[in-house]
């Protein structure tokens, strides 16, 4: 199963906005899942990744990052960051 984790926080705009839709692609998703990380609650984790602004979305394939990109996103956004590296 392939792994992103968003990075998130109850006061950002951005990931309000963004959050619904990791959590409708959580639904419709069988072979990705996005775990939803609050940074204020997960503070150790968020340093482990280095994340320095939110929404920050890592893109994990067998335990390894992928690939990493920061900011509110689209649905179609969020599917390509689904399918990165499968081509």
């Amino acid at each position: 199963m392939n792994i992103v984790l968003y990075f998130t926080a109850e006061w950002c705009g951005p990931c309000k906005r963004t959050r619904p839709l990791v959590e409708e692609l959580n639904k419709d998703q069988s072979e990705t899942r996005f775990y939803i990380i609050d940074v204020d609650n997960e503070i150790e984790m968020a340093q482990d990744f280095g994340i320095q602004s939110v929404p920050t979305f890592v893109v994990m394939r067998d335990n390894e990052e992928v690939h990493r990109t920061t900011g509110a996103k689209t649905k179609q956004q969020l599917e390509e960051l689904i399918n990165y590296g499968d081509q």
